[in-house]
C-alpha cells in the first residue's frame, strides 16, 4: 500500500507547474500555504464539497472528477466577479492508489490551467470518497457582485444554456467518461457529457458583470432554486415563461428549470445597462438572455408560465 506522503509527493508531481503561480509565496508541501492578492482587493472565497454517488457517479474516471471539483467550485467565484486565484482540495477516499490519485490530480490540474489558478495545498483521509475544494480569488475592493442588490424594474439575465447536465444524467456512460474522451477535437464541448464532466465557470463574463450586474448567483442546483436564492436575497418577485429560456438542444423546458450542474450564471442589471451587458456576450461570446424582469415582492417568489398559465416547477438539487 502507497504511504501518505508518497500519495502527496506524486500528486504534487502531477500538478506540475499548476502549483505555482504569481502571489503563491509558499505553495504545497508546508504546513499551510502562504498567499498574496493585489493592493487594494479584497479576498472572495468559497468551499464545495462533492461526495461519490451523491454529486457524482461512484466508481466514475479520476480525472473527470478532478475536473469537475474545481470547476464548480470555481463557479461561485465567478458569480460574484472575482477573478480567480488559488484551491486548496482535501481528498478522502477509503482505498487511495497511487495511480488513481495521480489521475485525479491530472484532471484537476487541467481545470486548474484552464481557469488560471494555482493549487496551493490540501489534505488527504481515510474515508468515504469525497472531495472538498476550497477556492480563493479577488475583486477590486467593493466590487464583488452578491446575491441582494436586485430591484425592481432590473433585468434578470441567464448565461449559456440551460439544461445539457441535466440530460447526461440519464446517459448510461456518465460514469464512464474520462477526459480524453470530453477532448473538444473528439467530441463536442456542449455535449451533455462534456458540459456535466467540464463545465466551464463564467469567469470572464463574472469579471465583466463588476459595475454592471446587481446581483447574481451561479446555477448550480437549477434555476428553480438558484433564481428564487436571488429574489429572496434581493426581495424582488418575478414571473417566468418557460418559452424565454435558452435551452441546450433535446432539452425539456420544465426539466431544464429544474436541473441543477449548468454552473451558467443568472443576474440582474438596470435597464438602461442593456447595451453594456450585450457587449459582454459579444465581447465573451457567450449568449446572455433576458428571462423576466424583477417586481416589488408581494412574497410570491419567481412564478413559473407556460403559454400564459401558471406551472409548478419542481425545486432544484436538494443537498439534505
Amino acid at each position: 500500500m502507497t504511504g501518505e506522503f508518497d500519495l502527496i509527493d506524486a500528486i504534487i508531481d502531477a500538478l506540475g507547474t499548476t502549483a505555482t503561480r504569481d502571489g503563491v509565496v509558499v505553495g504545497p508541501g508546508d504546513d499551510a500555504a502562504v498567499l498574496a492578492i493585489p493592493p487594494n482587493h479584497e479576498l472572495v472565497v468559497s468551499t464545495d464539497t462533492l461526495v461519490a454517488d451523491r454529486h457524482y457517479p461512484d466508481g466514475a474516471c479520476a480525472d473527470a472528477i478532478g475536473y469537475r471539483s474545481l470547476a464548480v467550485a470555481t463557479s461561485d467565484l465567478a458569480a460574484m466577479g472575482a477573478e480567480p486565484a488559488y484551491a486548496t482540495v482535501a481528498l478522502t477516499s477509503p482505498d487511495l492508489a497511487a495511480d488513481w490519485a495521480t489521475r485525479f490530480a491530472d484532471g484537476l490540474a487541467q481545470a486548474a490551467r484552464d481557469f488560471g489558478m494555482a493549487i496551493v495545498g490540501g489534505n488527504l483521509a481515510r474515508g468515504p470518497e469525497a472531495v472538498t475544494v476550497t477556492v480563493f480569488g479577488h475583486t477590486p475592493r467593493g466590487a464583488a457582485i452578491t446575491r441582494s442588490g436586485a430591484r425592481p424594474g432590473h433585468t434578470l439575465y441567464v448565461t449559456g444554456t440551460l439544461g445539457g447536465a441535466g440530460l447526461a444524467l440519464g446517459d448510461e456512460s456518465l460514469g464512464e467518461c474520462s477526459l480524453a474522451a470530453l477532448d473538444p477535437s473528439s467530441a463536442d464541448p456542449g455535449s451533455p457529457l462534456a458540459r456535466y464532466w467540464k463545465p466551464q465557470p463564467r469567469i470572464t463574463v463574472g469579471t465583466d458583470l463588476r459595475g454592471i450586474a446587481s446581483a447574481a448567483i451561479d446555477i448550480s442546483d437549477g434555476l428553480s432554486s438558484d433564481l428564487g436564492h436571488l429574489c429572496r436575497a434581493s426581495a424582488v418577485d418575478c414571473g417566468v415563461d418557460l418559452a424565454r429560456l435558452p435551452l441546450c438542444p433535446g432539452a425539456e423546458p420544465t426539466a431544464a428549470a429544474a436541473a441543477g450542474d449548468d454552473y451558467e450564471l443568472v443576474f440582474a442589471a438596470p435597464p438602461e445597462l442593456e447595451d453594456a451587458v450585450e457587449d459582454i456576450a459579444r465581447r465573451t461570446g457567450v449568449a446572455i438572455t433576458p428571462i423576466c424582469t424583477a417586481r416589488e415582492s408581494t412574497g410570491a417568489g419567481v412564478r413559473w408560465f407556460h403559454d400564459g398559465t401558471v406551472v409548478d416547477i419542481p425545486a432544484g438539487f436538494r443537498h439534505f
